[in-house]
């Protein structure tokens, strides 16, 4: 039996896919220096005609990737981290399961762009739309899993200090090794981390 023949509209996105795809891809193992279009176009299997037909310039290509993966890791980190618990365990895995996120292939690509930003103002500005995004759907998730532990003063410092803890991970200072001397392992920060979090529950709230 004959597959029916996609639309436009279902090619355009498919097209669209497969490039935002490959600019991930090459972002994580090339870096963003060689992430040009001409190799973005050859990893995803389309003429350079094609990717300026949907992306008119290399800027517009990476803005949108980082939307992407600003909505994919939003998307895992919730799919990963089960139900709220005031458990510290609980806690530690859900931080596990985030810093899983962190340390992506994909979420690599923001770590790219970010630092190319810092020498370019005009990406830097292009990107802002997307960073601010992920920081509100961040926090929306934070405040969903967290939201009975923290003070909703809290919540966004504590979420920065998460963040900015397994960001550095990623290039990276604890060893992971289960050898390692006390104070040194990801698993005792991750737990320390989540005693932040659960310390942090408001006095006059009664623990079931």
């Amino acid at each position: 039996m004959t597959a029916p023949r996609r639309t436009q509209a279902e090619r355009r996105d498919a097209t669209i896919t497969r490039l935002l795809d490959a600019t991930v891809e090459c972002l994580a193992t090339r870096g963003y220096a060689a992430t040009t279009t001409s190799a973005v176009a050859a990893a995803a299997g389309v003429s350079q005609g094609a990717l300026f037909r949907h992306f008119p310039t290399r800027q517009d290509l990476l803005v949108a990737t980082a939307e992407v993966v600003a909505e994919r890791n939003v998307a895992a980190f919730r799919g990963l981290a089960g139900d709220p618990s005031p458990d510290v365990e609980a806690v530690a895995a859900v931080l596990g399961h985030l810093r899983s996120v962190v340390l992506s292939p994909a979420n690599q690509t923001w770590r790219e762009l970010l630092v190319a930003a810092r020498a370019d103002p005009g990406l830097r500005l292009a990107l802002l739309p997307a960073r601010e995004g992920l920081q509100e759907q961040m926090l929306a998730a934070a405040t969903d899993l967290w939201g009975n532990l923290l003070p909703p003063q809290d919540l966004p410092a504590v979420l920065s200090i998460v963040v900015n803890f397994l960001d550095g991970l990623a290039f990276s200072a604890l060893d992971p090794d289960p050898s390692a001397p006390p104070g040194r392992t990801v698993e005792r920060a991750l737990e320390l981390l989540a005693h932040l979090i659960v310390d942090r529950r408001p006095a006059t709230e009664e623990i079931p």
